[in-house]
């Protein structure tokens, strides 16, 4: 089951307690779409501040909905009538102390208990789910980026990256120095995705998603995971501008996403959502992670190099293990 927010708040996700739970945030105009294209069970929380006196038709539409089930989020405790929310069809209801001490993977496990227990439509829709497990289709490319479209969709390994401890990092050297040392950062990941046949897509400030087209036998990517986490200290005696030696995180899935080369910032793909909260909730600083699937096409001479490293959202995870360095 799948739990998305919509609000107009881009600072909510700071306030979500789940590491094993991928929780996405969606603009409210985008409630319909999202809604309307998706075919999973959905936990929708609405937040009422958002939405204003458009809150009654939404959640009019949410109720429509099969596999659809909906909380409110009140940051401004401005709702009177909580009951009339239940008698609308809510499953939770969330106040602005629980806001900032109770939403999070807990909440949501309470949530799912009482659904389980007392909603006989969502407990028909569990079995279906497990009887018929979702398959998705790979879209493999012979000739890599020679094939890709713009507005089609592939499979690709899909890697995010992100350098730790960025929030202080401005603090610490200087929005101008900074600036430059990461640009030095980004031409070294550049170098090294490129030479494994992959492409940065996502370029956010202190790192990015990159895109590896899928030929349906072999995953390269990883060995562009290795060889990032490995030449790591070469690039800080050699190369890197940064006073001290950096750290950074990898994850890496194997997902189908519609390619497009402009708007990448609004892409709306479910493994794209993925591999962000893999990347930001889940991955440890300094380690490399890829999925069961991405370890099903691994290179061979790579496979005892990772460990299990639990699940993620259901999805098995390994974990690169790192060099021991002499003392």
């Amino acid at each position: 089951m799948k739990v998305i927010v919509f609000s107009s708040n881009t600072n909510l996700i700071d306030l979500i307690k789940s590491k094993n739970l991928s929780v996405v945030i969606y603009a409210p105009a985008q409630m319909n779409k999202i809604i309307n294209n998706s075919s999973d069970l959905l936990l929708v929380y609405v937040d009422s501040s958002s939405f204003n006196d458009k809150l009654h038709k939404k959640i009019s539409f949410l109720t429509s909905k099969e596999k659809v089930y909906f909380g409110v989020l009140d940051p401004a405790n401005e709702i009177k009538d909580i009951a009339e929310l239940y008698f609308s069809g809510a499953v939770d209801y969330i106040s602005k102390k629980q806001l900032k001490n109770d939403f999070g993977e807990k909440r949501f496990k309470r949530v799912f208990q009482y659904l389980e227990q007392f909603r006989i439509d969502y407990r028909e829709e569990i079995e279906i789910q497990k009887t018929f497990t979702k398959d998705i289709s790979h879209i493999t490319t012979e000739k890599g980026w020679q094939e890709i479209v713009p507005g089609s969709e592939y499979t690709f390994s899909i890697m995010f990256i992100e350098l730790d401890g960025k929030y202080d990092m401005e603090k610490i050297f200087g929005k101008k120095n900074l600036n430059v040392a990461l640009s030095v950062f980004r031409k070294y990941l550049e170098r090294n995705i490129s030479y494994f046949g992959g492409r940065i897509w996502i370029w956010f400030q202190f790192g990015g998603i990159a895109l590896f087209p899928f030929n349906g036998r072999e995953c390269e990517s990883v060995y562009c995971g290795f060889r990032i986490m490995l030449y790591k200290l070469m690039h800080d005696v050699e190369e890197s501008l940064f006073p001290n030696f950096i750290s950074f995180r990898i994850a890496l899935l194997l997902g189908n996403v519609t390619y497009q080369e402009n708007d990448t910032g609004n892409v709306i793909s479910d493994s794209i959502n993925t591999i962000f909260h893999l990347g930001k909730k889940h991955a440890e600083k300094g380690h490399f992670y890829v999925t069961e699937d991405i370890l099903q096409f691994a290179p061979k001479p790579l496979l005892d190099f990772f460990t299990p490293a639990g699940d993620f959202e259901g999805i098995p995870i390994f974990r690169m293990r790192r060099p021991v360095l002499p003392s």
